[in-house]
């Protein structure tokens, strides 16, 4: 079931959040883009659905003032306990988190203790791995990155959670179709996300508009918008669109950073994450709901001679890494005006460079490969956080797991998910309310692809980049350089599926 987590600004102040920090109103117009919708709001007013209305089956417990464990990521702008780094922003998700736990707190009697582990993306798991092989891990959860649960749990490191006592998987506060899709079996669960975890949601993909440069070459940015709804946002469109912007600025005759294009585009990152979000899901499931490798078909064929074209054609995009910082890779020429398109993910649709830019901006889920595909946010399999429970968990320890989780992402529904609405959806300068419709499509589609969260153990998830980036090939190539590749993934895949039955066993 898809809901709604726009929230009024009138109910903001209902929330457990810093009141000082919440503004009801939208920066003004700038002018330099006329609002070409006249029925479209610049406030967020309309409320679909109150999150604060959605009853929880989570029942009174009391779990006598006992100490919940948790080791997270330690790297600081992932925000700690799965925060952010909101502090440009006056802290109202950072305010809104605090809130969540002291809120479970309450709720449960008990204490959440979280502890920073290394902030290395590779040292972590690693510490992770080292403490529970020790048999003596202080933990009860770990959060830790989505993919990194999927690798360390067919090594047996994590308990199974499907039926964790009070979790309630249905409800909207879970992102079951993200744990369903990076799951070998959707039987079995060894690891949990959901609103509890803000870096997943800021993880989902996403398209950023500039909606200046939209109206100076098409009749209305609100098309975008109109596309989305009638589900003909394709990158057939996409690439039609790029095309007609392209200008050659400085008239040198050389497609370089100073010409206007449709796209920056940033190599390996924007080929591994728009291939996950095209609506393709690579694999099939057998009878037994196990997941087979579905790599090479028509469809990704198709996908290769697109994706091709956004990252070779210089009237399609420029690749942004050449010259700009390796940090922001392409987003500050989008914020200087210089493209119409921006792939990316929430957290940088409200990076303080995007919220920097003069013109007028939107925000759009990734396009699909056909009309009428369901859209796919599947960026944050990569740096989302999931949560897991380590077998050195006493079982004894489970249920008051379980109580804390599902409270945590239950309060993170009705607070943390509203707060970062609010600041995701100010200074837009126009149709705010059309952008939050954008938002909801992308939150109700946090989705993973499994060939990406299974990247760590079996290399799949940069396939195309592998094909089209790295070796330099063209579409044409793509039939033999699968034939060359199929042999090895087809022994990982293979392993991988012993490991998963030697688990269940």
């Amino acid at each position: 079931m898809k809901h709604s987590v726009r929230i009024a600004c009138a109910l903001l102040a209902l929330l457990t959040v810093s009141p000082a920090v919440i503004s009801c109103g939208n920066s003004a117009d700038t002018g330099t883009t006329p609002d070409t919708n006249p029925t479209a709001s610049t406030e967020t007013t309309a409320v679909t659905e109150d999150p604060n209305a959605i009853v929880d089956n989570l029942p009174a417990l009391d779990f006598g003032g006992d100490t919940v464990k948790i080791m997270h990521f330690g790297l600081e702008t992932m925000g700690g306990n799965d925060s952010s780094d909101w502090n440009r922003e006056g802290d109202v998700v950072a305010d809104a988190v605090i809130a969540r736990d002291r809120a479970t707190e309450e709720r449960l009697n008990i204490t959440i203790a979280y502890e920073a582990g290394s902030d290395d993306w590779g040292g972590y798991p690693s510490e992770v791995q080292k403490m529970v092989q020790s048999g003596d891990c202080p933990y009860d959860i770990f959060f830790l990155e989505s993919s990194q649960c999927f690798r360390l749990s067919l090594d047996g490191y994590f308990r199974e959670v499907s039926g964790l006592t009070h979790i309630d998987i249905d409800q909207p506060w879970w992102y079951k179709n993200f744990m369903d899709g990076g799951s070998i079996s959707t039987d079995k669960r060894y690891f949990l996300t959901g609103a509890f975890s803000v870096s997943t949601l800021e993880g989902a993909s996403c398209t950023i508009f500039n909606k200046k440069i939209y109206n100076n070459f098409f009749e209305s940015y609100t098309e975008l918008y109109d596309m989305v709804d009638d589900h003909k946002w394709t990158y057939d469109k996409f690439i039609e669109l790029c095309r007609d912007v392209y200008q050659d600025v400085n008239g040198n005759g050389e497609a370089d950073a100073g010409d206007l294009y449709g796209l920056y585009n940033r190599g390996q990152q924007t080929v591994n994450y728009v291939s996950m979000s095209t609506g393709l899901t690579y694999l099939q499931r057998d009878d037994n709901g196990l997941p087979v490798l579905d790599i090479y078909n028509d469809d990704s064929l198709r996908w290769v001679e697109k994706l091709y074209t956004i990252m070779n054609e210089h009237n399609i995009s420029y690749n942004g890494t050449k010259d700009s910082d390796p940090a922001k890779m392409g987003m500050q020429h989008f914020a200087d005006g210089n493209a119409l398109f921006f792939l990316g993910w929430l957290s940088e649709y409200t990076d303080e460079v995007i919220r920097g830019m003069e013109d007028p901006y939107g925000v759009l889920p990734m396009p699909v490969l056909d009309e009428g595909m369901e859209y796919k946010s599947a960026a944050g399999t990569v740096n989302g956080q999931s949560a897991v429970i380590p077998v050195t968990t006493d079982e004894a320890r489970l249920e008051l797991c379980g109580a804390t989780l599902e409270s945590l992402s239950i309060e993170a529904y009705r607070s943390v998910i509203p707060a970062w609405y609010e600041v995701a959806l100010k200074s837009k300068h126009a149709d705010t309310e059309r952008d939050a419709d954008m938002i909801d499509v992308i939150y109700n589609t946090i989705d993973t692809s499994f060939i990406m969260i299974a990247d760590k153990l079996l290399g799949t998830g940069s396939f195309f980049w592998t094909m089209l980036g790295s070796s330099k090939k063209t579409p044409g190539e793509f039939s033999s350089y699968y034939e060359k590749q199929s042999k090895a993934f087809d022994k990982k895949w293979a392993s991988m599926l012993d490991a998963f039955a030697e688990l269940e066993s």
